[in-house]
């Protein structure tokens, strides 16, 4: 499983987007709320990587991100093809988000690896593990979003993406935190939060 560093949100964004979850699983259709894990929480991957290193945490206090970043969520989106797709809200980019995320994944460099292929930020061997994350992950190549619901089959989707439909202003949501999730520990960490808002 993949490592990843989060952007996580502030309790009332968190609230707005919990319901969303509540209103998928009240309707029976596939929900993120169905993993009642801790560590479960609506939030937007910034960097994922096979492997990122604690230290990872200081060199990212070190770097301008720069707490709170307001943003909006749109509209759904859907990620895969077949029967395992995964439905998200779109957290629609400003100039303010993508710097952040650039500096966060700037900061990774020497702290995180992936095995080597074409998916490793400036290397192609296949076999060993190398610097970088995901491809996914760089400037340029993410799509900020809060996954809403994950295995959903193609006949759900219409279903899935109604309950999910926002007025077409979306919903104003404020980041607060980031975190670092271990997916072989499962623990989360976090890294650094606006005025110490956010929980672990």
């Amino acid at each position: 499983m993949a490592h990843s560093v989060e952007f996580l949100f502030d309790d009332e964004s968190e609230r707005r987007l919990r319901s969303l979850w509540d209103a998928l699983l009240a309707s029976n259709l596939p929900s993120a709320g169905t993993n009642s894990s801790a560590t479960n929480r609506p939030h937007v991957t910034i960097a994922a990587a096979q492997r990122i290193t604690s230290a990872a945490d200081t060199a990212i206090r070190h770097v301008d991100v720069r707490l709170p970043i307001r943003v909006t969520v749109g509209s759904p989106i859907v990620f895969g093809h077949g029967d395992r797709l995964v439905v998200a809200l779109l957290v629609i980019p400003t100039t303010h988000l993508l710097a952040a995320h650039a500096a966060v994944v700037d900061a990774l460099v020497g702290h995180s690896s992936v095995v080597g292929h074409s998916s490793a930020v400036g290397h192609s061997s296949v076999g060993s593990d190398e610097p970088g994350v995901f491809e996914h992950s760089l400037p340029g190549s993410w799509t900020p979003h809060v996954t809403m619901a994950r295995r959903v089959h193609s006949e759900q989707l219409g279903d899935v993406v109604n309950t999910l439909s926002r007025p077409t202003e979306g919903l104003p949501a404020t980041i607060t935190a980031i975190r670092r999730w271990d997916s072989d520990l499962r623990t989360t960490t976090i890294v650094t939060s606006h005025e110490g808002s956010s929980r672990a």
